[in-house]
């Protein structure tokens, strides 16, 4: 009787196979620029209950990886543009690609489903194990290892109550509580034991206390400008026009400011110098300072410096007749830097990047009119270790933070998973941030994360907004980091396997 269920066994496999992926890709509707949260988080705690009713480790990973695979193509598509019409790299490799990265995202989830079904017996405690395993594998995606959290379950619900753990925990410990919480309520339905539905009303009560609770004071009023200059991408085989460049942000300045006593500030894009700013040729040097004069106030504006025979992407604040420099941290695998034992691919495939040389660690906040500000330079925002390193200045920390931002590179809806990360680092610091990208979506950010006003549309517009600082001392998660988000992860795990050794446990 063996031969004909083999059939019967194999179709299961391919539905399972395929629930876990159409699954995936429902959850990624939860992310920008749909935002449809009630949509995929449900999508969500079904692709853990579907993986933790693996028991096989191999099966378990192959739900798990399949279910990210199917949130990560679609959500990190945005790169085949880059890929295709700046790298110039033919449009099925472009989606080759994005496959590929989307497989190495993948690979976490599972790894962590694998783990799940190896060291938990039992379906109730191991889709709580699976959840702290899954938040465990998204921190080493991010922070912890790889450095790319992009479209990681945090952004999935900002606009849910488990953003108000963001103070507490960052981007990590609503990740846990997010996936915690589902696979509870899985838990409960598969235990018929309503105990596991004290954690997520826990965990709930917890984010709503953080929505509601007051982590810093009101701070002076600045009246800042976001000038979103709508420039052309100068990549590889494109001569930039510097001096044209500098003229036209500079035209744009000219709009009048509104009537306010508030200091002002002035916010560019990353992108507008496309030239070492120290070797600038003349003509690009009478534009610069026709730039500067036409701001009429601080002005941000971003570019490359080289420095003993190193680049640099840099943001420089002028500001009181001097010149601040801001080196960016983080940089962009494959666009600003070379990942080690990939040059071979790049110099095959004929891509003009070279290696940018990261900014140092800690570096002074900029100072405005007695404001304290830090800058966040575009891929900078994506988790939040330099978010913190603005509380190590011996100064002080920022009452505001600046982001500038060039993401003409990429398909438009990167912009709104962009904006959606500074707002959660917003949160997580409780200071306003003030946001301008070359292309679109420039915004005003409370502490709270939500939008002051409208982002700007797309193409070359001007805004200005009295916005108010912020003091106060630093949130948990500026002191402590990951650290809750981690101990959190541990209990859960700990917890799933106690009980998995209680011979009295239902399931």
């Amino acid at each position: 009787m063996s031969a004909p269920m083999e059939p019967i066994h194999r179709r299961g496999r391919i539905f399972t196979a395929l629930s876990a992926l159409v699954l995936g890709v429902l959850y990624a509707s939860a992310f920008a620029p749909l935002h449809l949260w009630w949509a995929g988080l449900p999508a969500l705690a079904a692709g853990l209950i579907l993986t933790a009713h693996m028991r096989r480790p191999s099966s378990a990973f192959l739900a798990g990886f399949l279910f990210a695979f199917g949130a990560f193509a679609p959500g990190l598509s945005w790169t085949v543009r880059s890929m295709h019409e700046f790298g110039r790299i033919p449009l099925p490799l472009a989606l080759l690609g994005l496959c590929a990265l989307a497989a190495v995202c993948a690979l976490f989830w599972g790894a962590a489903a694998a783990a799940a079904a190896r060291l938990l017996s039992r379906p109730a405690p191991r889709l709580i194990g699976l959840a702290a395993l899954t938040a465990f594998a998204e921190w080493l995606r991010g922070a912890g290892c790889v450095d790319f959290g992009w479209l990681t379950p945090a952004l999935a619900a900002l606009d849910t109550p488990f953003a108000g753990l963001a103070p507490l925990g960052g981007t990590h410990l609503i990740n846990t509580a997010l996936l915690a919480s589902l696979a509870a309520i899985g838990a409960a339905a598969v235990s018929r034991s309503l105990l596991f539905l004290l954690l997520p009303v826990a965990l709930l009560t917890a984010g709503l206390w953080g929505c509601v609770h007051d982590w810093a004071d009101p701070g002076r009023k600045v009246q800042v400008r976001l000038v979103q200059a709508d420039l052309p991408v100068v990549d590889g085989w494109t001569r930039p026009d510097t001096a044209g460049r500098i003229n036209r942000a500079a035209e744009i300045l000219h709009a009048p400011w509104p009537a306010s006593e508030a200091p002002r500030v002035v916010l560019t894009p990353e992108g507008i110098l496309s030239a070492d700013l120290l070797r600038l040729p003349a003509q690009a040097q009478t534009a610069l300072a026709g730039f500067l004069d036409a701001a009429d106030a601080p002005v941000l504006f971003n570019g490359f410096r080289r420095e003993g025979g190193r680049w640099f992407n840099t943001s420089f604040f002028a500001a009181d007749g001097r010149l601040t420099v801001t080196d960016k941290r983080k940089l962009v695998p494959f666009g600003e830097f070379v990942p080690a034992g990939f040059h071979w691919f790049v110099e095959a495939m004929g891509i003009p990047l070279s290696d940018l040389t990261p900014g140092a660690e800690n570096q002074a906040n900029l100072v405005f009119s007695g404001v304290h500000a830090g800058v966040l330079i575009c891929y900078e925002n994506l988790d939040g270790e330099v978010l913190r390193s603005f509380w190590r200045d011996p100064a002080g920390g920022p009452g505001i933070l600046f982001v500038t931002a060039n993401l003409g590179w990429f398909s438009p809806f990167v912009i709104d998973q962009h904006l959606d990360m500074t707002r959660l680092l917003a949160r997580a610091a409780a200071r306003p941030a003030a946001s301008v990208n070359m292309s679109g979506k420039s915004a005003f950010i409370s502490p709270r994360g939500s939008m002051l006003a409208e982002p700007l549309p797309a193409g070359e517009m001007v805004r200005s907004k009295v916005v108010e600082t912020a003091t106060g001392a630093p949130t948990p998660f500026i002191r402590f980091g990951d650290l809750p988000a981690l101990i959190l992860m541990a209990l859960l795990l700990a917890g799933a396997l106690a009980a998995c050794r209680r011979p009295f446990a239902k399931d």
